[in-house]
């Protein structure tokens, strides 16, 4: 065996090693979202732990896609069973990863992305205000090959590319902090009864919407973005799913129009179907009131916005498969409809 061999198997040995006693150290030390409406830990690591083979529909991207879409208000109205597998400002290499990782487990006839993150700023979400974004889509996935490549797509070096990997290294701090349900938690029993869904409690103030019709101009997406945007849609096209790529409702500014009209260029070059339900708010019967804060719907929105947009899903896509009579969501609907009587905060 060459020296450069054994330097490799070496490295190899000590990586796995090393990745044996950070891997429970990093699931006791880590911050861990339980209640209230971003549980996110339920949402994102409750995922693994569903019925194989579920989910017909899979939604992808950032808070504009689990603040909007409710998967059992769907149900409710066309028995398609789905699942929202987002997180907070989700960049497009991150949806990347996640619907791999979906697709590990379930075998979705169609793939919703929503595409806020096309237009995102960032190469990375490092910095001390932003951070945070990279530990909501690392913490709660399972160490694989896939996590390993996202962990180098999130940071420029080694140090950070480990630190994201294990995040030990970001809450290495916390043990004043560390309560009873961090050393008792199982992930292997987390649920989200609502299936990745938000709940926004209702504001009462009424949040205006900017003029953005009659802006047929294009602006440049960074290059990242728009290079793992194709990468989404060669993948898709690879695993035979329909892609579908979508902006919810979300009080659209003026200065998103022009790259949202690149974003539906792009897709319309790939030959994948785009809508913009920025434009369907007399349709859906969205008012000004139904939004938790500038950009995000709430729950009274949210619920009117997913079931205008099941008629939609059924209308364009009749074939996709209906399982109305599941008593398990029909559970899940009456926890979810007496939490509409009175939407989390």
């Amino acid at each position: 065996m060459g020296d450069k061999l054994k330097f490799f198997v070496k490295t190899v040995l000590f990586l796995a090693l090393l990745g044996l006693c950070l891997v429970p150290v990093s699931r006791v030390m880590a911050r861990k979202s339980l209640e209230g409406a971003w549980d996110m830990t339920n949402k994102v690591g409750g995922f693994y732990n569903e019925e194989e083979d579920q989910f017909e529909v899979m939604f992808f991207g950032p808070s504009h896609a689990y603040a909007a879409f409710s998967p059992l208000a769907i149900w409710e109205e066309t028995g398609i069973r789905s699942y929202v597998f987002a997180t907070q400002q989700q960049p497009l290499w991150a949806t990347y990863t996640y619907i791999k990782e979906a697709l590990k487990k379930q075998s979705p006839a169609l793939i919703v992305v929503e595409v806020r993150m096309a237009w995102g700023e960032k190469e990375y979400y490092l910095d001390k205000d932003d951070i945070g974004v990279t530990y909501s889509y690392m913490d709660e996935l399972p160490l694989s090959w896939d996590k390993v490549e996202l962990a180098g797509q999130s940071a420029p070096d080694l140090e950070g590319r480990l630190s994201t990997l294990f995040n030990f290294m970001m809450y290495h701090s916390r043990w004043k902090e560390l309560h009873r349900s961090d050393f008792t938690f199982r992930r292997d029993q987390a649920r989200d009864p609502y299936k990745g869904f938000v709940m926004l409690e209702p504001q009462g103030i009424p949040q205006p919407r900017p003029d953005v019709e009659g802006i047929e101009g294009t602006a440049p997406l960074p290059d990242k973005n728009r290079y793992w945007l194709e990468e989404i849609i060669r993948l898709c096209r690879e695993e035979g799913i329909e892609l579908w790529l979508v902006k919810s409702p979300s009080n659209l500014e003026v200065e998103e129009k022009p790259l949202l009209n690149t974003v539906e260029e792009l897709a319309r070059q790939n030959n994948v179907p785009f809508h913009d339900f920025n434009g369907d708010y007399g349709d859906i019967g969205l008012d000004e009131s139904m939004f938790y804060d500038a950009h995000h719907l709430d729950a009274v929105g949210a619920d009117r916005f997913s079931r205008y947009f099941a008629n939609a899903l059924t209308l364009a896509r009749p074939n996709l498969k209906a399982e109305p009579g599941d008593p398990v969501w029909a559970a899940d609907l009456e926890v979810y409809e007496a939490a509409m009587e009175r939407p989390a905060g």
